[in-house]
C-alpha cells in the first residue's frame, strides 16, 4: 500500500492536475469506475492504477495492469471531485498528425472552447455522431483536463485530436484536402437547416463569449446560425456544437 504523499507514483499523479504536469509527463487522469473500464479496454495507454483503500468497485481483473492501493488520506490528495469513487488511471496521451485527423469526413474544429464541461460534451457529442477527429487551437481548455475528461466519458478514446498552432495553416491544409468550412455564427442570414448536403466537412464553433475569431471567419466556405425561436441570442457553445453534429450526420446518411 501506498501510504505518503512522497511517493513517486503519487507525486507524479499529483503533477497531472495541472496542465504544466499532463504535458511534461505526457499522461493524464481518468477518474472514477466508468472511466477506468473505459481505458482499461486500450490497455497499452494504461500507466498504472490507484485505488483508495476502503474503495469497493465492480472492476475486471486488474492482475495484467500495475495497480496501487492507496491510503485514503494520500488519495484524496490526488482526486479532482467533491465525491470520489476512490479508484483513478493514470494514462499515457496518444499522438496524432494532420493525416489521421483528416481520414474522417467530418471534422470539428474547436476555436477557443474555455469551460472544460463544454469541451467534454463536444467530445462526446463528436463520438455519438461521426466526427471522428477534432482539432482545437492555443486558445482551447486542455482537453486532457480532468473536467474534461470526465465529461467525455471515455469518449476521447475514439477519436482522433490535435492541437493547432495557427488557425490561418491549418485551415489552409483542410481546405487543400477537400474540406468545406463551416462556421456557427450568431448573425448569418444562412440557417443550419439550409446545409443539405457535404462532401468532407470541418464545423467550427468558438468561444463561449466571443464566437468564432473573425479571421476564421473569413477563411470559411460558409458563415452559419442556428435559427432560434425563444428569446435568447445565443446557445451554450456545446449544446451549439451537439446541435450542428448531428444535423451534420443526419445528412450524411441520405
Amino acid at each position: 500500500m501506498l501510504l505518503s504523499n512522497d511517493n513517486a507514483k503519487i507525486k507524479t499523479a499529483r503533477a497531472l492536475l495541472s496542465k504544466k504536469g499532463r504535458d511534461q509527463y505526457g499522461m493524464f487522469l481518468a477518474e472514477g469506475e466508468i472511466l477506468v473500464k473505459e481505458y482499461l479496454t486500450y490497455s497499452d495507454f494504461i500507466a498504472y492504477i490507484l485505488i483508495s483503500e476502503n474503495a469497493s468497485h465492480n472492476l475486471p481483473d486488474m492482475a495484467s495492469f500495475e495497480h496501487y492501493l492507496v491510503k485514503d488520506s494520500v488519495f484524496n490528495t490526488i482526486s479532482s471531485t467533491q465525491n470520489s469513487q476512490g479508484i483513478l488511471a493514470v494514462v499515457r496521451k496518444r499522438t496524432y498528425d494532420m493525416a489521421e485527423i483528416a481520414s474522417s469526413e467530418l471534422i470539428f474544429f474547436a476555436d477557443a472552447i474555455q469551460d472544460p464541461g463544454n469541451m467534454g460534451t463536444i467530445i462526446r457529442s463528436c463520438d455519438a455522431f461521426g466526427a471522428k477527429s477534432i482539432i482545437y487551437n492555443k486558445g482551447c481548455v486542455d482537453i486532457f483536463n480532468p473536467k474534461t475528461i470526465r465529461a467525455s466519458m471515455g469518449s476521447l478514446n475514439r477519436l482522433s485530436h490535435i492541437r493547432t498552432e495557427s488557425n490561418t495553416e491549418t485551415l489552409k491544409t483542410l481546405t487543400d484536402n477537400g474540406y468545406t468550412i463551416f462556421s456557427a455564427v450568431v448573425d448569418s442570414n444562412v440557417y443550419l437547416e439550409s446545409i443539405k448536403e457535404f462532401q468532407k466537412a470541418v464545423i467550427v464553433v468558438g468561444n463561449e463569449s466571443k464566437g468564432i475569431d473573425k479571421d476564421i471567419i473569413s477563411k470559411s466556405d460558409i458563415s452559419f446560425s442556428i435559427k432560434m425561436n425563444g428569446s435568447i441570442e445565443s446557445l451554450n457553445a456545446g449544446v451549439a456544437a451537439s446541435i450542428c453534429l448531428y444535423h451534420f450526420a443526419r445528412i450524411a446518411r441520405h
